[in-house]
């Protein structure tokens, strides 16, 4: 991703990449024995939707497609999904995708890049959590009927020996809408794009404004070889 483009506009009440799941519906429903989680998923050389990956970087062959659209043939999709393993003949097994759909998660960018300037709107923060080759964000931010809009700011980035530090800053613009009902919004920040040549840690720290009117700022040490196993 081109990291001097802001993405286009990124929507509180995300539209469905696959269908079926929105992705910051208030009470989503919950299919019987099948896991709601952050995924990866892959296009093979046709553009077609061909492989998971779960959060703990392991690959599964899709068993179905629950999309007719074509992608850019070879590239990686950050979604939010229901899915569920299925035994193929042997030891194997591919991964049930019942219902998926974006989640937000451009590269960041740094300040100048936002013609409009920084907006820091406040959020609550239900969970962070290091993925693979992401960082995890579910967030609860007060909505009534205006899209909001999110991206990552870099702050600064900086390699001394082989460690990368990179300090963010969430992006959100409420586009002054009501605070009228708690919504979520499911936010996962790449990380792969620091890890040059030599580089074995990368140092992440990201600010977020709240509703209480504070600025938490989160910590965490991101080494590729430990969250691609």
């Amino acid at each position: 991703m081109n990291r001097n483009k802001l993405s286009v506009c990124l929507l509180l009440c995300m539209s469905a990449l696959l269908g079926l799941l929105s992705g910051c519906q208030e009470d989503e429903y919950h299919y019987p024995s099948v896991k709601l989680e952050f995924l990866t998923v892959g296009a093979d050389n046709q553009g077609k939707l061909s492989h998971l990956i779960t959060d703990t970087g392991k690959e599964y062959p899709l068993a179905n497609s629950i999309s007719n659209d074509y992608f850019k043939p070879d590239t990686l999709i950050r979604i939010i999904g229901n899915y569920e393993l299925t035994a193929n003949d042997g030891n194997s097994e591919s991964a049930l995708l019942y219902s998926a759909s974006n989640a937000i998660a451009p590269v960041p960018i740094t300040a100048d890049k936002f013609a409009d300037g920084v907006k820091t709107d406040p959020v609550d923060v239900q969970s962070i959590w290091l993925g693979w080759n992401y960082l995890n964000m579910v967030l609860e931010v007060k909505a009534q009927d205006k899209p909001h809009k999110f991206h990552f700011v870099e702050d600064s980035y900086a390699v001394e020996g082989n460690r990368a530090t990179v300090s963010l800053t969430l992006y959100h613009d409420d586009c002054d809408d009501v605070q009228a009902y708690t919504q979520r919004a499911y936010c996962s920040i790449p990380l792969q794009q620091y890890v040059t040549r030599g580089i074995e840690t990368v140092r992440l720290s990201i600010d977020i404004h709240t509703y209480a009117g504070k600025i938490n700022t989160y910590r965490f040490d991101y080494t590729p070889a430990e969250t691609d196993n």
